[in-house]
């Protein structure tokens, strides 16, 4: 009996692993590495302020998966950045990272493009993890349909709704992709 009961549980495992969604949003949060990785481990980026090559570790800190709650607020460049709570395990990664690395370079990824870089200069103790720069409107839209604002989080119900709305909006408003012309047919050589 006890070598069919994992057999019997394998369908409520892959039905629990079918349910979860993929993120609309990826936020990723990943080290600077060493040119000495190479390229199993490590891949290189340029940044852009300033404008230098670095090597980031190919596994992140942190991703979308270890936030709690997050808090968007208007960066002085006119994008949008935010603050994220993490969960335990999030915040236990960050602090290790933040008190064994520090003075060294953070990259924020976001969606796979170079959103910010930042230098770990302090130990992170309180579980939040601010990206300062780099969102889009539309992806703290993405967002407020999955985590709820921190302080808010009575009215997350009330929050998703207002996003869903305005994603929909945001879908009508943007052109539809004309059809692309059918190829004619070429008659074939007769012999």
């Amino acid at each position: 009996m006890r070598r069919f009961l994992p057999l019997l549980l394998l369908p409520f495992v892959t039905l629990r692993a079918a349910e979860q969604k993929p993120s609309l949003v990826t936020v990723r949060l990943h080290a600077e590495g060493k040119e000495s990785d190479g390229e199993t481990f490590g891949t290189p980026i340029t940044l852009i302020n300033p404008p230098k090559k670095i090597i980031i570790r190919k596994v992140p800190i942190i991703n979308e998966r270890d936030f709690v709650a997050f808090y968007p607020f208007t960066a002085a460049d006119g994008t949008l950045g935010a603050y994220f709570k993490l969960d335990a395990g999030g915040t236990n990664r960050l602090e290790s990272h933040s008190t064994e690395f520090r003075d060294t370079l953070v990259v924020a990824l976001i969606n796979g493009r170079v959103a910010s870089a930042m230098t770990m200069d302090s130990k992170i103790t309180d579980g939040i993890m601010t990206i300062p720069s780099g969102f889009l409107p539309l992806e703290i839209a993405q967002l407020q349909t999955k985590y709820p604002t921190i302080g808010k989080e009575k009215s997350f119900g009330e929050q998703k709704k207002k996003a869903m709305a305005a994603l929909k909006a945001d879908q009508k408003a943007a052109p539809k992709p004309s059809p692309s012309p059918k190829a004619k047919a070429t008659p074939k050589p007769q012999q």
